[in-house]
């Protein structure tokens, strides 16, 4: 279900959002496999069709409220994050997506981070407006808005102008991903489980309603794999 406490007008943000990197991703994507070959082409279609069916999965069983019991063991929001975090694995050590990888531009992988400043904008106003804990903004203990606030300039330094080395952007994406790794934990010791440190009001239960689940079954999961593929784009290079 959506949250009621939420404006409305944050409520779409964030769906834009979600439908914005969507269809970027599938665009670059789209963009290089053409360059490698039709098996890529058909190879990235496939998962674009994948994509969309899972969010549209995860949307129906947010609307119904299946993530809404934090209680359960196994946690039902691993059904959220486990598929998403396991295709990441699976992208980062495969072989087979070397050569799509060799034909998309290093640029693109690290200034797509940028999508982190509008996510961090609206889980601000989610805070101002009383629906998550203001732990999990960057007034709090989130400082994930960094990465995308030097996303644009490591991109441009690194790639465009090349006035940086590309070790730069090596020990950029590096902390990225511990900084995602410091909001994902936040987010879980908030959250009312058995394992529950942080004793915030409200608690972290928005990412169990739509459209909000998006954040950990599809925009978490899409930074680190950003990540990780630059990282293993720049190794290989």
């Amino acid at each position: 279900m959506v949250l009621t406490n939420a404006p409305v007008a944050i409520d779409l943000a964030f769906i834009a959002i979600v439908l914005v990197m969507l269809g970027l991703v599938l665009w670059g994507a789209a963009r290089a496999a053409r360059r490698v070959g039709p098996g890529a082409v058909r190879g990235v279609r496939a998962a674009g069709v994948a994509l969309v069916g899972w969010l549209a999965l995860t949307a129906v069983l947010a609307d119904r409220g299946f993530f809404e019991d934090f209680q359960s063991l196994p946690p039902r929001m691993l059904l959220g994050v486990g598929p998403p975090l396991l295709t990441l694995l699976a992208l980062t050590v495969s072989r087979r997506v070397l050569p799509l990888l060799a034909a998309v531009p290093p640029v693109w992988l690290v200034a797509a981070q940028t999508f982190r400043i509008p996510v961090e904008i609206v889980l601000w106003q989610l805070a101002v407006a009383g629906a998550i804990p203001e732990l999990l903004s960057f007034h709090g203990r989130n400082v994930d808005i960094l990465v995308g606030l030097t996303a644009p300039v490591v991109a441009y330094f690194c790639f465009v102008r090349r006035a940086w080395p590309a070790r730069v952007a090596v020990w950029w994406n590096w902390a990225g991903i511990v900084i995602l790794l410091n909001v994902v934990v936040l987010v879980q010791l908030s959250a009312p489980t058995p394992w529950r440190i942080f004793e915030t009001d409200p608690p972290a239960t928005f990412i169990a309603d739509w459209p909000y689940i998006w954040l950990p079954a599809f925009l978490v999961p899409l930074a680190w794999l950003l990540h990780a593929l630059s990282l293993r784009q720049l190794r290989s290079r």
